[in-house]
């Protein structure tokens, strides 16, 4: 039985999805009603998931009149990735002593990736993507670290993200193969360089939003990504059980 929790992030990630595929325009409306009925839920759920985007920016909760899309400005997207690349570096610095000679867990995670990236699967790259990094985020054995990282739902930013690498044309086994210099760092149980190749692995995606950012407003540079997005395969319905 999918616990309400769960329910709730499918629920929030498939609207993510119609929002960055503009199936929702800014201002539309995201009644909890209309909604839980699409998908055979009660409303909790979905009040859920829309108090996750709403902390993620991407809704308006407004009291008596629900939830709006609201306009998303790109610098917004992109202001978690300092905060992230300094969390991550500190994670690499405590976990890597930790790890070392012992990365099967992310070893096994990685080649996951390769074969979810090989058959397109972008959905299940990025929740693989994020398992990883929570990976060695708890292996650093900082509860405060690993609340902190926890907060910012780096999965759900990384969907948003994969979203954007698309969009700037990068081929989604690339993005796999980035994780390889992590492992051999932490491998070796450097922190200084762990700590190091975490931060160069989140400011290598900030770099790819900032590219991406700064060609809006210039379709010929898009329209080709645009079309391999739409050729994505369609979002899963939501699971209940």
């Amino acid at each position: 039985m999918i616990s309400r929790t769960v329910l709730s992030d499918q629920i929030r990630d498939t609207l993510l999805e119609r929002i960055l595929r503009e199936d929702y325009q800014q201002g539309d409306r995201l009644v909890e009603s209309q909604l839980a009925r699409e998908f055979g839920v009660s409303q909790s759920p979905v009040r859920e998931a829309l108090r996750d985007l709403s902390a993620m920016r991407f809704v308006e909760l407004e009291a008596f009149k629900g939830a709006r899309v609201r306009r998303i400005e790109p610098n917004e997207i992109a202001e978690v990735y300092p905060v992230r690349a300094a969390l991550e570096e500190l994670a690499g610095q405590l976990a890597a002593p930790l790890l070392k000679g012992n990365v099967e867990d992310l070893e096994t995670i990685y080649c996951s990736m390769v074969d979810a990236a090989k058959h397109g699967d972008m959905q299940s790259v990025v929740k693989l993507d994020a398992k990883f990094h929570r990976t060695i985020v708890a292996a650093s054995q900082n509860r405060i670290l690993a609340e902190t990282w926890d907060s910012l739902m780096i999965e759900s930013r990384t969907y948003v993200t994969a979203v954007k690498v698309i969009l700037a044309n990068t081929a989604l086994m690339a993005v796999v193969e980035m994780h390889r210099p992590l492992i051999a760092a932490l491998r070796t149980g450097d922190s200084k360089a762990a700590g190091e190749e975490m931060r160069k692995h989140v400011s290598a995606f900030a770099q790819i939003l900032e590219k991406e950012n700064s060609n809006i407003g210039e379709p010929d540079q898009t329209n080709g990504a645009r079309a391999r997005w739409d050729d994505q395969p369609p979002q899963k319905q939501v699971s209940k059980n």
